[in-house]
């Protein structure tokens, strides 16, 4: 909830009102529906694009946000989930969350051998997400 100055105009004046603002986050994104697994670079990758599909969690490899490349997107969550590599990138993390994303780290060895662990964590980003929506 904010508290935003706006100024509005009556015939020949112009008033400052206070409004105030209850939305706390941004309605999801309509998003295309693409199967895009050929983009994903890596197998691990690949393999985390799968079994996110295979739950209906539609999915965007590479997608790019300003300057910086997100290696797997849930748009309509805003859940970014980039490879534990970039993890010191602070620029990165700041204009993500700047715009609003949520970030999950993922490490290439734990993909491969605990898949599940990385997706119970996605799930419960995008609940929390509903959540504040609903």
């Amino acid at each position: 909830m904010k508290i935003r100055w706006k100024t509005h105009r009556f015939l020949f004046m112009k008033v400052t009102l206070p409004t105030l603002s209850l939305r706390r986050k941004k309605p999801p994104f309509l998003v295309p529906v693409n199967l895009e697994e050929h983009k994903c670079q890596k197998e691990c990758e690949r393999k985390l694009y799968q079994a996110l599909f295979s739950q209906n969690y539609y999915v965007t490899p590479y997608l790019e946000c300003g300057r910086f490349v997100i290696n797997l997107a849930l748009i309509p969550f805003r859940i970014a989930i980039i490879d534990e590599k970039q993890a010191g990138n602070e620029k990165l993390e700041k204009a993500l969350k700047k715009d609003g994303w949520r970030v999950i780290y993922y490490n290439e060895e734990e993909l491969n051998h605990n898949i599940k662990s990385i997706l119970l964590q996605i799930q419960q980003e995008a609940h929390s997400y509903k959540q504040l929506l609903s």
